[in-house]
């Protein structure tokens, strides 16, 4: 239980970071490049100071999949803060969130695991939701913003993926590097966009300190530290509740509105999400089965 609450604690604060964004005066670049360094610098901290083993040098092979993760971890976070500039927070967070079913679209081809016939639901029914969503790009949304959100969403599966590759390095350590890995990815991207002078205005500070520390840094630390002892089936849809709540978290705070067919399109993603995360017993399985071949 104490896991799960660390996890759900995790998932508010992810929550929070789109509308903590919008108090920030700067780019979605510059935004992203400090909060990847302030919470890298909260992690490490906390790596040292607990005096961990650096073991990430007796595999080379991991340590090169987990660095390459840490950098579509770094890219991802980017695209996700621009489409919060474009189609605000609830929606891009909502298009981010169709990354878990690109890994399981995926898992056959890369890991070789079965897919079942939920998983098929549920990718289409996820694949219809964001058709809502994109079909009222031509009103309230913009395509680059749509695009971004779900560029993001692909960064995110290749980011799990390469992160799967890596299971040989695990707890604060991988998380450290990681976030080490997607600062570099964020810094060349700054340099390449010509962004490197930071300066912050002063009424900007607070958000950004709570994005850095609490957004990133604790709540990694939560996040990782949370699903350590979870089934995996429990993280995948209880993970859901974050793009939930960042749609009414937005809508509470940022004044956020939704359209009909944006609230049908969202409740598609989700729902699709948690159709292909569900583990069906055996038995309803095969009458299933049966009642698809009568």
């Amino acid at each position: 239980m104490q896991n799960t609450l660390k996890y759900l604690a995790s998932l508010l604060i992810f929550g929070f970071n789109g509308i903590f964004a919008s108090y920030v005066d700067a780019t979605s670049t510059q935004i992203v490049f400090l909060r990847v360094l302030i919470g890298t610098g909260v992690l490490a901290a906390v790596f040292l100071l607990t005096r961990k083993r650096v073991t990430c040098l007796n595999d080379k092979r991991a340590l090169g999949f987990l660095v390459l993760s840490g950098c579509a971890m770094g890219l991802q976070w980017l695209l996700l803060f621009e489409a919060f500039n474009h189609i605000g927070v609830g929606m891009a967070t909502l298009l981010n969130y169709c990354g878990p079913i690109i890994v399981i679209a995926l898992a056959p081809f890369v890991f070789k695991e079965r897919l079942t016939w939920n998983k098929v639901l549920g990718i289409m029914v996820v694949v219809g939701g964001v058709m809502l969503l994109n079909g009222a790009a031509t009103g309230t949304l913009d395509v680059l913003g749509v695009a971004c959100g779900l560029g993001a969403a692909g960064l995110y599966a290749v980011m799990v993926m390469l992160s799967k590759k890596a299971s040989a390095i695990k707890g604060l350590e991988n998380t450290t590097i990681q976030m080490l890995s997607g600062l570099a990815a964020v810094f060349v991207v700054l340099l390449i966009k010509g962004e490197a002078n930071v300066s912050l205005p002063l009424h900007s500070v607070p958000a950004m300190l709570e994005l850095g520390i609490l957004g990133t840094g604790a709540a990694c630390l939560l996040f990782f530290s949370g699903i350590s002892e979870m089934k995996a089936q429990s993280v995948a849809v209880l993970g859901y509740l974050e793009p939930l709540g960042a749609v009414v978290l937005s809508a509470l705070i940022l004044g956020e509105a939704m359209t009909t067919l944006q609230l049908a399109g969202a409740a598609c993603v989700i729902g699709g999400a948690c159709l292909a995360q569900l583990s069906i017993p055996d038995v309803w399985r095969q009458r299933l089965g049966r009642f698809a071949r009568a």
